[in-house]
């Protein structure tokens, strides 16, 4: 057997697959669980303008515990990924099970939550009395979704920490079509089910997730024959919990934090009027595709590189790091520099106000130019989280959002009166800091002396 058949037996098979492989269904699933609420959306708007409103405002809520829970599994990449990586398999059986009861449970307490807070939470978002019943109506029916699609990402971070992302991308694909068929079939194909518009819509997504569900409990159980192991004891869950969420805790602060942080700038971008305010939003669904390639890159990434940490191949990390980066900022900057070539046809998708298409073809020029700080962040802060070394990452990323950004986005926006364009710049000045520090960081070699302590 030759050397380099030897290192390749090394491999574990997302190893072996390569990001590309990995990587391209991550993008399709995640570009498909945004067309879900789209779709809502959609329908919705057939209905009424003002339910469209209602839901569409109410969406944040809903997105907020599925963005924690995905936030989470990257603790669970982290561990299961660096067993896997070091061929210790005899526990792997018991924390799968652990990360699926861990999911349950946050996303019972979601549902309990938001079941006992429905004829609330409209109110509490501001909304009109109608609103908040149109708000209320489709939380009695969706809410239960909340505890399927917890049940669900625990099921998909078995998959997706072994590398088998095309399965998790067609049970999506699959969902979204329930979604559309039976948001069809309610609404305008006859069948009656004595619901309003709002309620059918929320049933039909709320069913379109338990298909989901159902599809990743048959890839997990059936088509890769993995069995749970209920022999385990609390301790055993207490010692896999408390790693997981090691990482997984600094890595759902952040996203959390980012959030809370663009509210604050949209308030400043409302200030600037409602050409700003027209311009952000037409902007921002046109850079989506490219934002999610480069996500899509960092969560591939981090999947091989937690395999490669379990099986202490650190030469392989950094070439895989490399390989990474260039993918991410090669791939997503051509998808904007086609979007800014194109900006005027882009924007007449939402627009024909020329003052729109001046100012949206600036953001993209910045875009294009901030966008590879953006990229490589994706890729070093995703790798830097799962090695471990999560708190450094994320403290810089929220101390630069609150003490550096912010500040920025006024000072630019508001005292030097760059109004919108203020804005991108900040964002632009923010994003290369917190890239130079994060290379800086990961090239110091600090993640190597993480424990690597496997539950």
């Amino acid at each position: 057997m030759t050397d380099k058949t030897l290192d390749e037996s090394k491999n574990t098979e997302a190893v072996s697959m390569g990001l590309i492989k990995i990587t391209w269904p991550i993008f399709l699933e995640v570009l498909l669980t945004y067309l879900i609420n789209f779709t809502d959306i959609l329908f919705l708007n057939k209905i009424s303008e003002q339910s469209a409103a209602a839901i569409g405002t109410l969406m944040p809520v809903v997105v907020i515990p599925i963005v924690i829970l995905h936030s989470l599994s990257i603790g669970t990449t982290g561990v299961l990924g660096r067993m896997l990586g070091a061929k210790i398999h005899d526990k792997l059986a018991k924390n799968y099970l652990y990360t699926v009861i861990f999911n349950f449970f946050i996303g019972l307490t979601v549902m309990i939550a938001y079941l006992l807070l429905h004829n609330e939470i409209g109110t509490m978002m501001g909304l009109s009395s109608e609103m908040n019943d149109l708000t209320s109506a489709y939380l009695l029916i969706f809410t239960p979704a909340l505890l399927i699609k917890s049940i669900q990402i625990g099921y998909g971070s078995i998959l997706n920490v072994n590398g088998w992302t095309k399965l998790n991308m067609q049970s999506t694909l699959v969902a979204n079509a329930v979604n559309i068929g039976l948001n069809t079939l309610f609404l305008f194909g006859g069948l009656n089910i004595g619901f309003s518009g709002v309620e059918c819509v929320a049933l039909a997504s709320a069913l379109s997730y338990f298909t989901g569900l159902v599809i990743v409990i048959y890839f997990v159980h059936i088509k890769k024959k993995i069995k749970f192991d209920f022999s385990g004891s609390f301790k055993d869950f207490k010692s896999y919990l408390s790693q997981v969420l090691n990482i997984g805790v600094p890595a759902t602060m952040e996203p959390m934090s980012y959030e809370l942080n663009r509210f604050f700038i949209t308030i400043t971008v409302i200030s600037l009027g409602a050409l700003a305010i027209s311009t952000r939003i037409y902007t921002l669904n046109l850079i989506l595709i490219p934002i999610i390639f480069s996500q899509s890159i960092g969560v591939g990434n981090r999947i091989i590189i937690s395999h490669l940490l379990g099986s202490g191949e650190l030469e392989k990390i950094k070439n895989q790091i490399n390989q990474s980066i260039t993918l991410s900022v090669a791939g997503s900057s051509f998808m904007l520099f086609i979007i800014w070539m194109l900006s005027d046809y882009a924007f007449l998708i939402f627009t024909q106000d020329p003052n729109i298409l001046a100012l949206g073809a600036t953001l993209l020029a910045i875009d294009l130019l901030r966008h590879p700080a953006g990229a490589i962040n994706m890729v070093v802060v995703n790798s830097l989280v799962v090695s471990g070394d999560a708190k450094y990452p994320v403290g810089l990323s929220i101390t630069s959002m609150w003490l550096l950004c912010l500040p920025m986005v006024y000072f630019f926006a508001i005292v030097l009166d760059y109004g919108l364009i203020g804005v991108w710049l900040a964002l632009l000045v923010d994003e290369y800091l917190r890239c130079a520090i994060c290379l800086t960081r990961w090239r110091n070699g600090h993640w190597k002396n993480q424990p690597q302590v496997f539950a």
